[in-house]
C-alpha cells in the first residue's frame, strides 16, 4: 500500500521542482465544465466553513500537481466552470448562443443521451491518435463516431457478483479429494471459472441449503445458492460472452453471443439454482436491491449487489466472522480467460465531451490537457510511473473500501487476486443506458422470464421487438447526420401556492393560467395562456384537496407540466381548528433571526380544520416576547385561522441557548 506521508512529501517536492513558465508567455485557459465544481476544483473554498470543498487533502494536492503537469507541458491554466443550470440545458444553450460554456464538458450519468441527441458534441474521430496507449480514456464509438471521453478508473461493476466464502465451507460436495473446499477464487486461479463450472457449483450449494430456513427478515424463505436481479445477471453474462445491448460492435442485442447468455441465465433459473429477488407489482421488474440485503443477512451464498451497497452488506457478513470475495462474472467455456471478448459489464457514464463551436486548435489542446491531467492524477494517486500499473497498485486500497477480507491468512490472497482480475476486465463498454436502449431491453427480458403479456423466449421476443432499438438508432443517426441543433428539452413549468374555494364554487370558466409560468431554453418565456389545463379531478361539491395539471409545449413539441393545488372548504364551519405541538421542541440558537425560523415545520405537529384540511402553512407565530439575544425561556404564541375564519392558539415555551 502507498504511504500517505511519503506521497505528500513527493507531491511537495514535485510542486517545488516544477519550472516556472516564462512571464511573457501568457497561459492559455482551458475550461473544465461540471455540474458540481466543489468536487473538481482544488482551489474552491466553502464560504461558510472556510475549508476547501475537496475535503481529502491528499487528493487535493494530487489535483494541484496534475494542474502543474498541464501547466508545464502546455502552458495551460485550467479553469473550472460551474454550470448555472441543468447540464442538459446549459450546454445546448451556450452552443446556440455561439459561446460554448466550456472546452471540456462533464455530463452526469443519465444526461449523456439527451446531450448527444441535441447534436452539440464534436465527433473526436480526428483526434483518436492523441489517446494511443490510453485507450481507457476513449470509450468505444457510438453511431460510428467517438463522442465521449472517460476519466473514471472502474474496479468493479455497477452490480457486482459477491460470494460468501464461509458459507461454502459447509458444503462437502465442494471439497476436493484431499477434503479441502475448492473456492471460486481457486477456480479462477486454475482457469476453471466458467459457465459450466458455475452452474455445477450452484447445484451443489443449492442441494445442501435447500431446506435451510433463511435468517429472519430475508426476502427468501430458505437459504439460496444464488439470489439476484435477473437483469444485471443477464447483462453480466452477455458481456462475459462478448455480447452487449449496444457496444463496440454496434447494436448487439440480438447477436448470437447475447442470445446464448440469456439462455444460460434461463437455464440457471430453470434448474432452480438462481432465484430473483422478488418483483414489483408489474410482475417482472425485480426489487433490485433485495438480493444485496439478503446477502448481508446470510440468506444467499452468491448475489449481485449494487456498488454503493457492497460495503454495508460485506460488513454485516464480517460481523458474523464470514469472509466475502468479489468475483468476476464467469466466462463461457469456449472463451479463453485472456480473450478480449471476455469482459465485465461496465456502464459508460459521467463522461466528458467537447462542444461544437470550439475551434480545432483549442479542441486538440483541450484533449491533450485532458489526458495529461488524468494520467498525472492517477499515477500520483497510486504512486506509479505508468497507468498500466495503476489498478494493481491500488487494488488493496480499493478492496478494503468494500470491506473485503484481503488479509485473511487462508483466503486473503485469493480474494485480492480475484479483485485484481475483475478490475482489469472493468473497462467502460455498456452504452445501453446512455443511448436510451436499456428500458425496452429490461421489459423484453423480464416479461419473457415471467411470461408476462405473452412475451415469448428472448430469441423470439428480441427479433419481434427489434424496431424498439432500430428506430431509436435511426432517429439518432438522422439527428447526428444533420447540421441542426436538436431541441429535445421540455419547458420548465412551475405552479405556486393553492387556490382555496368554498363548497359549490363554479370553476368552469376559471382562468388557471394565472397560477402557472413556463420557460423554454430555446423559445424563452412561454405565454401562460398557451397551456392546457386538466381540472377534471376537482370536485367543488366535496371538501378536500385536488390538483390541476398545467401542460405546456414548446415549438418543437416537447411538453413540460406542473400541478397546482385546489382546496375546497366548508364556509359554514364554526368549529375551531385543531392545533397541536410536537412533544420535543427544539431550542433556538442565540442571536438567531426568529423571523426566519420555520415555526410550523419545527414546532407544530398538526394543524387541521374540522374537516381535516391541512392548515400548517397558515400557522403564525407571535414573537413579541421572544428575545434571541439573551439565553433563557420565552413564550411564543402559535395561531392558526381556518378558511371559514375560525381560530385556535397554543402557547409554547422556547429555550434560547448559546451553541
Amino acid at each position: 500500500m502507498k504511504k500517505s506521508v511519503a506521497l505528500l512529501l513527493a507531491l511537495m517536492m514535485l510542486l517545488a521542482c516544477m519550472p516556472a513558465v516564462l512571464a511573457e508567455e501568457a497561459p492559455t485557459v482551458i475550461r473544465m465544465g461540471t455540474h458540481w465544481v466543489n468536487e473538481l476544483d482544488p482551489h474552491m473554498i466553502d464560504e461558510t466553513t472556510g475549508n476547501y470543498t475537496i475535503g481529502d487533502e491528499e487528493d487535493r494536492l494530487i489535483r494541484l500537481a496534475a494542474e502543474d503537469a498541464v501547466r508545464e507541458a502546455y502552458n495551460v491554466e485550467i479553469q473550472y466552470v460551474q454550470y448555472a443550470q441543468d447540464t442538459r440545458s446549459e450546454l445546448v444553450l451556450s452552443v446556440l448562443a455561439g459561446n460554448p460554456v466550456c472546452d471540456l464538458a462533464l455530463m452526469w450519468n443519465g444526461s449523456e443521451n439527451t446531450v448527444l441527441a441535441q447534436n452539440i458534441l464534436q465527433p473526436l474521430d480526428d483526434y483518436v491518435g492523441l489517446y494511443e496507449g490510453a485507450s481507457w480514456m476513449l470509450p468505444d464509438k457510438v453511431y460510428g463516431h467517438n463522442y465521449f471521453l472517460n476519466a473514471n478508473q472502474s474496479f468493479t461493476q455497477y452490480f457486482s457478483l459477491l460470494v460468501n466464502l464461509t458459507m461454502l465451507e459447509k458444503v462437502d460436495a465442494l471439497k476436493d479429494a484431499d477434503g479441502n473446499i475448492v473456492y471460486p477464487t481457486d477456480l479462477l486461479e486454475k482457469d476453471q471459472w466458467t459457465w459450466s463450472t458455475f452452474k455445477d457449483y450452484l447445484t451443489k450449494i443449492e442441494a445442501y441449503y435447500a431446506n435451510t430456513p433463511a435468517p429472519e427478515g430475508a426476502k427468501v424463505s430458505t437459504v439460496q445458492a444464488y439470489e439476484t436481479d435477473h437483469r444485471y445477471a443477464t447483462l453480466a453474462a452477455m458481456y462475459s460472452n462478448g455480447g452487449a445491448i449496444y457496444g463496440a460492435k454496434g447494436l448487439q442485442v440480438n447477436s448470437k453471443e447475447s442470445i446464448e447468455a440469456v439462455q444460460y441465465i434461463q437455464s440457471l433459473r430453470d434448474a432452480g439454482v438462481m432465484v430473483d429477488c422478488g418483483t414489483y407489482d408489474d410482475g417482472y421488474t425485480p426489487q433490485w436491491c433485495e438480493s444485496g440485503y439478503d446477502f448481508g443477512r446470510g440468506a444467499t451464498v452468491f448475489a449481485e449487489c449494487p456498488i454503493w451497497h457492497i460495503k454495508g452488506q460485506v460488513d454485516n457478513c464480517t460481523a458474523r466472522g464470514e469472509s466475502v470475495a468479489l468475483m468476476p462474472w464467469p466466462r463461457p467455456d469456449n472463451l479463453a480467460k485472456d480473450s478480449e471478448d471476455y469482459r465485465q459489464v461496465i456502464s459508460v457514464g459521467d463522461v466528458w465531451g467537447v462542444l461544437k463551436g470550439i475551434d480545432p486548435e483549442k479542441t486538440e489542446l483541450a484533449l491533450k490537457v485532458f489526458r495529461t491531467y488524468w494520467e498525472t492524477y492517477y499515477e500520483l494517486k497510486a504512486g506509479v510511473a505508468d497507468m498500466s500499473e495503476y489498478k494493481t497498485a491500488m487494488a488493496e486500497t480499493e478492496a478494503m473500501k468494500y470491506g473485503l477480507d484481503i488479509f485473511n491468512e487462508k483466503l486473503g490472497d485469493g480474494i485480492l487476486n480475484a479483485f485484481i482480475f475483475n478490475s482489469e476486465k472493468c473497462v467502460p463498454n455498456d452504452f445501453a443506458n446512455l443511448l436510451g436502449m436499456r428500458d425496452p431491453w429490461d421489459r423484453i427480458v423480464g416479461k419473457g422470464f415471467y411470461g408476462v403479456e405473452g412475451m415469448p423466449a428472448y430469441e423470439v421476443a428480441i427479433e419481434a421487438n427489434m424496431n424498439k432499438f432500430t428506430d431509436t438508432m435511426a432517429q439518432m443517426e438522422a439527428i447526428l447526420g444533420s447540421n441542426e441543433i436538436n431541441d429535445n428539452q421540455a419547458p420548465s413549468v412551475k405552479a405556486e401556492g393553492y387556490l382555496t374555494v368554498a363548497l359549490g364554487t363554479d370553476l368552469s370558466d376559471y382562468d388557471w393560467s394565472v397560477h402557472f409560468t413556463a420557460e423554454d431554453g430555446f423559445d424563452g418565456v412561454l405565454d401562460p395562456a398557451s397551456g392546457t389545463f386538466d381540472a377534471s379531478g376537482v370536485d367543488v361539491n366535496t371538501i378536500g384537496v385536488y390538483t390541476v395539471k398545467g401542460i405546456y409545449a414548446d415549438k418543437a413539441g416537447n411538453e413540460g407540466s406542473a400541478k397546482f393545488g385546489v382546496r375546497v372548504f366548508n364556509p359554514d364551519n364554526t368549529t375551531p381548528p385543531t392545533l397541536t405541538v410536537k412533544e420535543e421542541l427544539p431550542p433556538v440558537a442565540l442571536d438567531a433571526d426568529a423571523v426566519l425560523i420555520d415555526w410550523a415545520g419545527q414546532y407544530v405537529d398538526t394543524a387541521v380544520d374540522a374537516d381535516g384540511l391541512d392548515l400548517k402553512d397558515l400557522v403564525l407565530a407571535d414573537l413579541t416576547q421572544l428575545d434571541t439575544t439573551t439565553p433563557g425561556e420565552y413564550p411564543v404564541v402559535l395561531t392558526v385561522e381556518d378558511y371559514a375564519g375560525n381560530k385556535a392558539s397554543v402557547e409554547i415555551t422556547v429555550n434560547v441557548v448559546a451553541e
